[in-house]
């Protein structure tokens, strides 16, 4: 064997010992945060939004009809439409029929109910079978997407765990929603369009992804949107493969909404549904009104007390890594940085203007969980995550943000459904120089 020859075997040995490592550790971190999910899961549902989803997929498999006023829950949840006299939940629908495939095993097979007052429940599988494992298996994604980039194990599992555990995927991976799914499929349709140069089954299967994603959460639609813009600059005519795949989600969500209500617009977007007696919320889309204070709102939303980058500070960095990649001609990721800081932009603008309840009584901005694991991508191209020593300054920033992000999920798992403030908050006070301060809201015993 020649020097060169030696040197190619060591090299591959090298990379199959790579491969090795990342395989187990994509799976480790997985397990590990399947495991804390699994351990935390609610056992009832115990807000307006996932109460009207257990009535829809209680009622459509125990009755075989979309309509909740049979079900006990029917009126203990607020999110609901009136339609022809007869009450409907306002989620997108796609997610619920999944929901009650699943529900119809546990019931049926297993002797497992939905009622409020069960003995043996089913809410608690649903959440982990439709939320907590795809969030689990998306993380073991993200893993490899980070080896791959930072060719570092250890920067890989920084990032990794920093997404489980310092975000709001975790504390909503332990209830019933779809932000979470949403998420994961967006990510996943990410990581095929990014990883390695995709064949035509994996622009299919991406556009698919993505476009089930709007399916579960037409917020979604934003981060899609940047999807369908990588596939169309990156692969020109093949994007054609992404748009194909994208149809059959959108056309099974249409076909899904004509049958419940007669129409293929989303349920949520029918105003005059939300006008009936006793509704508590206006006949506007998905019951939503603007507010009283756009800076007010606005300065609240993203620093304050429902602030955005309060409870997720270290979404920051990603943000900047997302805007220098997006400004760095010569990155292999440039396309893909603008598109998916593009979609976060515009998200926000949305919500920032078409919103007035921040997401209501919850813990932290649930409506940005969808766009949250693909920006978090771009947190491996800045420093600290993208130096090569471990001692570079910004890690001084980084590790305590890292620690009050990692205490505020602690406190969001414990409740999802209720609002926590977030450890430390940034307050406004117009009549009162130098009118921005901070609050530090932790309260020790």
């Amino acid at each position: 064997m020649t020097k060169d020859e030696g040197r190619k075997a060591k090299g591959e040995s090298q990379m199959r010992v790579w491969h090795k490592w990342q395989r187990a550790g994509g799976i480790l971190i997985a397990l590990v945060f399947l495991i804390f999910a699994w351990s935390w899961t609610k056992h009832k549902p115990e807000s307006w939004n996932d109460i009207a989803r257990v009535a829809a997929i209680e009622s459509l498999v125990e009755r075989g009809d979309w309509a909740l006023d049979d079900s006990l829950w029917a009126n203990q949840t607020q999110d609901k439409i009136l339609l022809n006299g007869r009450f409907y939940s306002d989620k997108m629908p796609v997610l619920t029929m999944i929901g009650a495939g699943v529900y119809a095993v546990l019931h049926h097979v297993f002797g497992m109910s939905l009622a409020p007052n069960c003995v043996s429940c089913a809410y608690v599988w649903l959440v982990r079978l439709l939320v907590a494992l795809p969030a689990a298996g998306m993380l073991w994604l993200f893993f490899d997407f980070a080896w791959r980039k930072s060719r570092a194990f250890s920067l890989a599992l920084c990032a990794t765990v920093a997404l489980g555990i310092s975000t709001l995927l975790f504390p909503y991976a332990l209830v019933l929603n779809h932000h979470v799914p949403a998420a994961v499929t967006l990510f996943a349709s990410f990581y095929l369009l990014t990883t390695r140069l995709p064949s035509r089954h994996a622009l299919v299967l991406a556009g698919f992804l993505a476009a089930l994603a709007i399916s579960f959460d037409m917020l979604a639609g934003f981060v899609g949107a940047g999807l369908f813009g990588i596939a169309l600059l990156r692969y020109r005519r093949a994007s054609v493969y992404f748009a194909i795949g994208g149809a059959v989600p959108l056309l099974w969500t249409a076909l899904l909404d004509y049958h419940i209500a007669g129409t293929v617009m989303p349920l949520y977007t029918l105003t005059y549904a939300y006008d009936y007696p006793g509704s508590a919320f206006p006949a506007t889309i998905a019951g939503n009104g603007t507010p009283d204070d756009y800076a007010a709102y606005i300065f609240r939303m993203f620093v304050g007390g429902q602030g955005l980058f309060a409870f997720n500070p270290l979404l920051l960095f990603a943000l900047a890594g997302a805007a220098q990649v997006a400004l760095n001609r010569q990155h292999t990721l440039r396309i893909e940085a603008t598109c998916i800081a593009l979609a976060f932009v515009a998200l926000a603008v949305y919500l920032a203007t078409n919103t007035g309840n921040y997401g209501g009584n919850a813990y932290g901005q649930r409506w940005y969980i969808t766009t949250i694991p693909t920006l978090w991508a771009f947190i491996l191209f800045v420093p600290p995550l993208s130096a090569a020593r471990w001692k570079h300054a910004a890690w001084l920033l980084f590790l305590p943000l890292f620690a009050l992000a990692v205490f505020s999920t602690l406190q969001g798992a414990s409740a999802p459904w209720v609002y926590v403030p977030p450890p430390l908050q940034m307050t406004r006070d117009t009549s009162h120089f130098p009118f921005i301060g901070f609050r530090w809201n932790v309260r020790f015993p």
